[in-house]
């Protein structure tokens, strides 16, 4: 290479080597005009994120919250691990609102206090759900005393993921009563029968069609209503048994039978023999689901030689129920 050329390729890698420098100088330092761009030095923005959980052990994230910031508008939705971020937001004090079908509703307060970047953790409690209600009557047709007898049952399954459930009550507005529920450790259900009495009324059919509310309370005293029923029929008609009664002595395998029972609405039998003794009476054979268009029914397990009553439920579909008056007979 000739010496001048070598002069002027040494100008020129000179030349490229400032404007270089001067462009990657003057590139740092130009201004940041976007109000967006967290280096711009008139940035005045900030952002809240948090980590949502469940109220009990072992904590997990909760998807599908959402996330509102009171005064912005904002709303966000947590992800698949309970995350959130809240960007680019004014830093005014406001309010942090969770919601979740499901969830008990939760709100924070957020003071900003000179922060940019502010962040939570916030557990979040599961409403208590109602999984199953059955609500019922029942009458039992008596001879001493002479007339019938009439109670209303509640039975009610709840699951509460937070165990923190304390009680449960049913209420009614109507009759102007709320009551507690005992909870059935075999069962798992919390229930209650309530007689006439206990309602303040004269007739049980004033319960057809009223609301009968189910509340759950938790650990901290709040009160979720988690659902109702409606009493939905009261049959005060029994069987007629025929045969055997007033102590007939009958085989081993005796053939109960009663006049046919006709109603307007669906509904089968069920069939209970006791033995008969007044101190210590003991249920020893029943048959259930038995055929509305049955007028007899044949035992075919032997019962012992001793004394025995009978009686036959009428049960519709809602497990309403009505029970003849009791039967006798003997064993030989």
């Amino acid at each position: 290479m000739r010496k001048s050329d070598k002069n002027n390729f040494k100008k020129y890698f000179f030349t490229v080597l400032v404007l270089f420098v001067l462009a990657n100088t003057f590139s740092c330092n130009a201004p940041r005009n976007n109000p967006l761009d967290p280096l711009n030095p008139n940035y005045s923005y900030v952002s809240i994120s948090g980590t949502i959980q469940t109220f009990s052990l072992p904590y997990t994230g909760i998807s599908g919250v959402s996330v509102y910031w009171l005064p912005g508008n904002s709303v966000v939705n947590s992800d698949a691990n309970g995350n959130f971020l809240i960007n680019n937001i004014k830093p005014v004090d406001g309010k942090l609102i969770f919601q979740k079908n499901g969830l008990l509703s939760d709100t924070i307060n957020v003071v900003w206090n000179n922060m940019q970047k502010l962040s939570y953790q916030i557990n979040m409690n599961q409403i208590p759900q109602l999984d199953s209600i059955s609500i019922y009557t029942v009458v039992i047709n008596q001879f001493s005393p002479p007339g019938q007898t009439y109670q209303l049952f509640i039975n009610a399954k709840i699951s509460d993921k937070d165990n923190d459930l304390d009680s449960v009550y049913v209420q009614s507005a109507d009759l102007n009563f709320k009551i507690p529920l005992s909870f059935d450790i075999i069962s798992k259900n919390y229930q209650t029968t309530l007689t006439t009495q206990d309602m303040n009324i004269s007739d049980i059919e004033q319960t057809i069609g009223l609301n009968f509310n189910i509340i759950a309370r938790d650990i901290f005293g709040r009160e979720f209503l988690v659902g109702s029923e409606k009493v939905t029929r009261v049959i005060k008609s029994g069987v007629l048994i025929q045969s055997p009664a007033n102590d007939t002595t009958v085989t081993t395998t005796p053939l109960l039978t009663w006049q046919r029972f006709t109603s307007g609405y669906p509904f089968t039998y069920m069939i209970q023999v006791y033995t008969n003794d007044f101190a210590n009476s003991q249920l020893v054979f029943q048959a259930n689901a038995v055929s509305s268009d049955s007028v007899s029914y044949q035992i075919s397990s032997p019962l012992a030689v001793k004394n025995y009553y009978w009686v036959i439920w009428i049960v519709d579909q809602f497990q309403n129920k009505s029970r003849s008056l009791p039967a006798t007979f003997r064993v030989q």
